[in-house]
């Protein structure tokens, strides 16, 4: 198993990268692990690229940021052009099929593997939980972190927004199970 996981995700303002971003790194913390997590975006709220550097390890991490991703998740056509120079010969990118093309990574010669996020939640729920699929599939991809942890920590960082909305509760926690799901037979 991998010490450590260098892990950007990439997309627009409004798709909860942020959110999803820093409940990654509070459930790999709650699971015994180190984690660290760096928002950047721009000046715009919603629709500027926005990009989440979440590090996790079984060891200290040295430096909060990092230059080369080990896995790296595009939700956003408008990112792709943000990204590239995080992209080393070893990086995986899982791109969502249906925001980003194949044709905008067609000369990125790495490892590519298709998401449908934004389709599967559309599909059993709402697309409100694409970003909770993303979360689901990188927990499954570090390994480590469980279902429960991940759970507990998506409730308790959205326990505001369920009191507006209180069937997203239901919505997150099985938009949490597919993702995980997609991760079998994958190795990073």
């Amino acid at each position: 198993m991998r010490e450590l996981f260098r892990i950007l995700v990439s997309g627009e303002g409004g798709q909860g990268i942020q959110v999803l971003s820093k409940i990654l790194a509070t459930a790999a913390h709650e699971s015994g692990k180190k984690s660290l997590y760096v928002p950047n975006y721009g000046v715009e709220q919603r629709g500027g690229v926005s990009l989440g550097f979440v590090q996790i390890s079984s060891e200290e991490i040295g430096f909060p940021k990092f230059q080369n991703a080990d896995i790296l998740v595009i939700t956003a056509e408008r990112a792709v052009s943000r990204i590239r120079e995080y992209i080393a010969k070893n990086t995986l990118i899982a791109h969502d099929e249906t925001l980003v093309s194949k044709e905008s990574l067609k000369d990125i010669p790495n490892q590519k593997i298709s998401l449908p996020a934004l389709k599967l939640a559309e599909e059993t729920m709402t697309g409100k939980v694409m970003n909770m699929i993303v979360l689901g599939y990188l927990a499954g991809m570090v390994g480590g972190i469980t279902e429960e942890t991940l759970k507990k920590a998506v409730n308790e960082t959205l326990s505001g927004k369920y009191k507006e909305s209180p069937e997203l509760k239901h919505f997150n926690e099985r938009a949490i199970e597919i993702g995980m799901g997609l991760t079998e037979g994958v190795l990073v």
